[in-house]
């Protein structure tokens, strides 16, 4: 296994314990008189993730957002300009569920005060391990 990998598997098995944590207590505060507790297994869905992941970023747009938001991230504001992910300048409606997805799966923040998207250390992995991948694929599946 790579060190792409590896960096990977720890970053997907971190935001996967984060969420979990916040899934418990979300459904802890939920009001259910008279109902028992939920019970939230631990999460079994680490390969689905990873193939999603590696899904999404694969794709050109995407791949190209993510290394354009560098160390600091970009302000929406610029990205809708520019007209990121494939979309029209200036569609930040669109342009804002495209990154909502991107931030549910953990691979950008959405900071709403500063207006700045940056990437996640999840984000950051998936993406090496995507360009690691990258010549496999372009040479036909050959080294």
């Amino acid at each position: 296994m790579s060190a792409a990998q590896q960096a990977f598997d720890a970053a997907l098995e971190a935001w996967l314990a984060r969420q979990a944590a916040a899934e418990d207590r979300l459904t802890s505060f939920a009001f259910r008189e008279g109902q028992p507790a939920v019970i939230i297994p631990a999460p079994t869905s680490h390969d689905a993730l990873r193939r999603w992941i590696l899904g999404v970023v694969a794709d050109p747009d995407v791949a190209g957002v993510m290394r354009a938001l560098g160390d600091s991230g970009r302000l929406i504001a610029d990205l809708t300009a520019d007209g990121t992910l494939g979309l029209r300048p200036g569609d930040r409606v669109a342009l804002a569920a495209r990154i909502g997805v991107l931030a549910a799966g953990g691979l950008i923040t959405r900071e709403l005060e500063a207006d700045r998207v940056t990437l996640t250390e999840l984000g950051s992995a998936a993406l090496a391990l995507a360009d690691e991948a990258a010549p496999v694929a372009t040479a036909g599946g050959r080294r």
